[in-house]
């Protein structure tokens, strides 16, 4: 029989916790029986082996207390003599070879250590066919990498290789390999930490059998695992110098007091970071920004981290997933999905197709992990599993004592079990290649996790077989990067790979970016910054920009605190930040300063010849700087060439529509928003309005897009890019807009477009409002300064026509109860060259303030001119003229349905808790009941109501599926229909307030919700259920569906006391108003039920 022995130890040091150990001899195996031995060291076994050579092995039940002198001793309680091989591995030897840290100094083990390590390596690469144990091919790659890098740089690298690949060991060489005089490792877990100081401690591949990779004359390092923290500088140092490699976690390493810190950084002069992508707390932060004159190397699968920032420092070296793949370091992943709704449903059945895989499995070893994404959760979900006793189910999550936890672990090791359910326990630390099937109860959300989870799961080993993963795809809260993944019957083995490799290439090109900039202070790092996608266009004639001219047309640069400003002169990049200080309101105190941000960019295309201009406060005053930078000449990019950016967006639907509407003088601007608006839109509401603003979201090259545009000037996402794909998406953008193929007006067909003049109207002007930005802009405070007096907010400010009449100066004056200005809006020029401008006439001189700057009166309204409605329903805003195409007609009498309401009491609305026959809303509910496709009806009725009766259903169009929602408001009347105005206000204005329901995914989500929370209605001490059909669980589905599928609304008023027969202009009015209202926002269908 054979037995595995455990490594023999030349030194080891223990304390709280903290060890420094050396191996003398590695573990072996060897061939022998066992025999019972009893002697005056104790009682057990003795193996004694084949070969004479290698002395006898004692296995005793106890530690012994007599004389032990040469005998080789495991203490490990045995029942019996055993009769097959026996792994004693992860036992000890008796003697262990005790040593203190004094010792370990004073014969210099650590230097002893590395200066044996100098010449030793040879760098071999493994070939299966001729035998040959090495290193892997990206092990060999990645050395070299690093090599390279410490030959010319210190700076932190990062080495990309997909789990499975073997960083552990890729570390251990370049240790040995560059004679690392003292390495600092940092691991995220525990069990990460106990894993990487064993490796580290037996050299891994190193010294495997039949490895020449090492001279034999090479000693083992001395290797410490640290799990407390040092709580002095003197702690720290002893520790730290009787070790060639340190293992700790980032936690402790957080925790280092900064004298400590210091101390370690200056010891270490190398940094190893294991799995590199997990997010970082700032002390550990701090902690690595210590090692600022050491060599910094980060290993991991995935370089973009789990809280969605960039992994920081240089990739030095990528081993792509793809290319793992086809050298077979990971086995093919088979998805197996299931489609539930139903959550409860859905985990029962991916419980059914793991067992089944598990059932299915021909090697007998594979192991089933049920991962769930709480306690709770866990559960609930091993009560599945409980049943399968052949397959010995344990759990594992952090409520559970370590000697569960350890229980459990050596039961999956053992195979014991093969069944475990989990909360995030298998992860970095815990290498079990049995892990083959993975049923994800609840699904990781993030690409970092996800990759990192396969990697677990494809260890390639001749004995295993394929991996399986199983998802409920009805249920998925995932990132739209990993939606494709848990599609119906999605391949991993071919979207896996572009999704790694895809994120890597991000990160290669961003530092190359980066690179290229000039000199910028640490404190803002290049590669953290993410402006908006949002930018002004300027187009320009120059033959090179100056962007080191950009500090001149800074306004109030010289008033800044700070000012720095980095250029990447080949990718025509200029990055600027900008900071001001001022005094705190609540103290005056010198040493306690507020700082005011902002951040510029600026790309210059040559080829488009356009500029364009970022600023994060978006207040738009960028011409003093486009023109030093691009020129005098440089022209701001406005109007409808703009609308053009929507071209080749598939499936565009407008959410947010700011249109300029022409119904009279109190109508001055209204946003539609809701889904698919443009397409919505009736030719009627198009033609009397001008696009002033437009939001859309829809499909470009298969990917959800976002587009938005105002005429005035601005093109934005709503995204934060990193600074190369800012200029990605500039230029995607600016080709557009200089494609004159593209017809703007095919944006939204029938809207306005304004005419240039250069001579007033000869039309009665009747009103004058404020420019419409004010409107939106309102949180950055603006406030009127007239003269020398305080400033006086926006809001209690008037703005009125002065004198208005057909012919002569258009003049309007600007006013609060003790001041007034008048000012004139001047035209000039021709119609090819029209101009305006807002010139002082009378009164104090009148100033625009925020909080950041003041801008004269006619300054500001010349570039943001006020609106001018004339009699016919014309605008005038600054030189551009707009006129009107047609008018609204009142609602069509014929669409009101009209009902049979014998036997229900007019003035009785609500049917209460005893659910009242002769009630309107039980009328509506019995009505709403005779149609069978709906699978839940429910009495909304109430304060907080959504409406009256809500209906619900589920209904298939285009193959896909959707939620129908239906909202019956109702209201009580007088005796007899007839053609009351006030019958229909309440009614009216409640329809109108429930498109609040549709503002976001997450607001139609919230409207079942809500429905769950209102149940039961209880009303004076009286209790009944609200659902008039279905139930908790039918909406509970809805809740889950609405996730994922569209949730339409139609919304009915019901008012009994309206005739359809003598219904009048005033109510056909109002019904109009709340039709156009529904439809323009969010597209909703509107009824009317009334009497005959």
């Amino acid at each position: 029989m054979k037995l595995k022995l455990p490594s023999s130890l030349a030194l080891r040091y223990t304390q709280k916790g903290d060890e420094i150990r050396q191996i003398e001899s590695p573990g072996c195996e060897i061939e022998g029986v066992f025999a019972k031995w009893t002697g005056d060291a104790g009682t057990g076994l003795v193996f004694i082996p084949e070969d004479k050579a290698i002395p006898h092995v004692h296995v005793l039940e106890k530690k012994p207390k007599g004389n032990v002198d040469g005998m080789r001793i495991i203490v490990r309680p045995l029942d019996e003599v055993p009769v097959s091989d026996l792994d004693l591995s992860h036992e000890e030897w008796l003697d262990s070879g005790e040593s203190s840290i004094d010792s370990i100094l004073a014969h210099r083990v650590p230097i002893k250590a590395v200066a044996s390590w100098r010449g030793a390596f040879s760098y071999v690469q493994e070939d299966e066919m001729q035998e040959i144990v090495g290193l892997r091919p990206p092990q060999i790659g990645a050395l070299h990498a690093i090599m390279a890098h410490w030959s010319v740089d210190a700076g932190v690298a990062t080495v990309v290789m997909p789990t499975g690949t073997g960083k552990t060991d890729t570390m251990i060489a370049a240790t040995v390999a560059a004679a690392c005089e003292r390495v600092l490792v940092v691991v995220p877990t525990d069990a990460l930490r106990t894993q990487l100081a064993e490796k580290f401690l037996n050299l891994g591949v190193l010294r495997a059998d039949r490895a020449k990779l090492l001279l034999d004359s090479a000693s083992y390092p001395v290797v410490g695992t640290l799990k407390h923290t040092p709580a002095t500088v003197d702690e720290a140092e002893r520790f730290f110098s009787a070790c060639n490699v340190v293992v700790i976690t980032s936690g402790i390493a957080a925790r280092c007091e900064a004298a400590v810190r210091e101390r370690i950084s200056e010891l270490c002069p190398y940094l190893f970071i294991d799995e590199a992508h997990h997010a970082e707390a700032p002390t550990w932060k701090t902690f690595k920004k210590s090692f600022k004159s050491g060599k910094v190397l980060q290993f991991t699968a995935t370089p973009f981290r789990e809280d969605d920032k960039l992994v920081d420092g240089r990739i030095i070296y990528r081993y792509p997933l793809r290319k793992a793949q086809a050298e077979n370091y990971f086995k093919p992943i088979a998805f197996s999905s299931v489609l539930e709704f139903d959550q409860t449903k859905a985990d029962a059945a991916i419980a059914a197709k793991a067992i089944e895989e598990l059932h299915r499995d021909t090697t007998g070893k594979h192991i089933l992990m049920a991962r769930v994404a709480n306690i709770h959760r866990a559960a609930d979900v091993f009560k599945l599993y409980e049943p399968h006793t052949e397959y010995g189910p344990v759990l594992l999550h952090s409520k559970l004592t370590a000697k569960e936890r350890e229980e459990s672990k050596q039961a999956l090791i053992s195979g014991r079990s093969r069944i475990v359910v989990c909360v995030d326990m298998l992860g970095e630390g815990f290498d079990l290649p049995e892990l083959k099937i993975a049923a994800f109860h609840d699904i990781r959300k993030t690409l970092a996790v996800t990759l990192q989870l396969a990697g677990r799961f494809t260890r390639s080993r001749s004995d295993l077989g394929n991996a399986t993963f199983i998802a409920n795809t009805g249920i998925v809260e995932v990132r739209d990067e990993l939606r494709k993944l848990y599609s119906r019957d999605p391949d991993w083995n071919v979207l896996l790979p572009p999704l790694s490799d895809g994120a890597i290439d991000e990160q290669v090109a961003t530092q190359e970016f980066v690179d290229g900039f000039s000199e910028f202070p640490s404190e803002f790092p290049l590669r953290e910054i993410r402006p908006a996608a949002s930018t002004v266009i300027y187009r320009t004639r120059c033959g090179a920009w100056n962007p080191h001219a950009f500090e001149e047309g800074l306004r109030g640069a010289s008033s800044f605190d700070q000012l720095h400003i980095s250029v990447n002169e080949q990718k025509r990049m200029l990055v600027a930040i900008v900071g001001r200080s001022s005094q705190t309101e609540w103290a005056d105190l010198e040493d306690i300063r507020d700082w005011n941000w902002e951040m510029f960019v600026m790309y210059w295309s040559e080829e488009q010849a356009l500029l364009y201009v970022h600023g994060s406060g978006n207040h738009g005053e960028f011409q003093g700087i486009a023109h030093k930078v691009g020129g005098d000449d440089a022209e701001l990019v406005s109007g409808a060439q703009l609308f053009r950016c929507f071209h080749g967006i598939a499936r565009l639907m407008f959410t947010n529509v700011g249109l300029t509407e022409h119904l009279g003088r109190l109508v001055r601007y209204t946003g539609r928003m809701g889904p698919d608006v443009g397409q919505r839109l009736t030719d009627a509401q198009k033609q009397n309005t001008q696009k002033s603003v437009l939001f859309g979201a829809g499909y470009s090259g298969g990917e959800k897009a976002t587009i938005g545009v105002s005429r005035k000037g601005r093109v934005w996402s709503f995204r934060r890019l990193r600074l190369d794909s800012f200029a990605a998406w500039c230029d995607a953008v600016g080709a557009k807009v200089l494609d004159t193929k593209i017809d703007p007006d095919e944006v939204l067909k029938g809207t306005l477009e304004p005419v240039m003049i250069s001579t007033r109207p000869e039309i009665m002007p009747i009103a004058i409002d404020w420019p419409t930005h004010l409107y939106h802009d309102l949180e950055q405070g603006y406030s009127l300064r007239f003269g020398e007096a305080e400033p006086v907010p926006f809001y209690f400010v008037g703005i009125e026509l002065e004198n208005p009449s057909t012919k002569g100066d258009l003049t309007f004056r600007i006013f609060t109860e003790e001041a007034a200005t008048v000012l004139r809006l001047e035209l000039f020029g021709s119609e090819d060259t029209s101009n305006f401008r807002v010139v002082h006439v009378s009164g104090d001189r009148l100033s625009f303030c925020t909080a950041r700057a003041s801008a004269s009166a006619e300054a500001f309204l010349t570039k943001a001119s006020p609106l001018i409605w004339f009699v016919d329903g014309s605008s005038l805003e600054g030189n551009q003229h707009v006129s009107p195409k047609a008018k609204h007609i009142p609602y069509n009498k014929s669409k009101i349905v009209a009902w049979d309401w014998i036997g229900i009491d007019l003035t009785r609305e609500a049917q209460g808790t005893s659910r009242l026959p002769n009630s309107i809303q039980r009328r509506v509910i019995e009505n709403v009941l005779l149609d069978p496709s709906y699978s839940v009806v429910f009495d909304d009725d109430g304060a907080g109501e959504s409406a009256d009766v809500v209906a619900i259903r589920q209904v298939e169009r285009d193959g896909a599926k959707e939620i129908d929602v239906v909202f019956y408001h109702c209201k009580f009347s007088k005796e007899k229909p007839g053609a009351r105005v006030d019958d229909l206000f309440v009614v009216c204005g409640q329809a109108q307030k429930s498109i609040s329901w549709l503002f976001s995914q997450d607001k139609r989500t919230d409207l079942f919700r809500h429905l769950l929370k209102r149940e039961p209605k209880r009303k004076s001490g009286v209790e009944v259920t609200r659902f008039e059909r279905g139930g908790v669980t039918e909406l509970m589905t809805f809740v889950e569906m609405s996730r994922l599928c569209r949730v339409s609304l139609h919304i009915y008023v019901v008012q009994p006391g309206m005739s359809k027969a003598q219904a009048s202009t005033a109510q056909l009015d109002l019904l109009a108003a709340t039709e156009h209202y529904l439809m323009e926002t969010c597209q909703v269908p509107f009824g009317v039920i009334g009497s005959q």
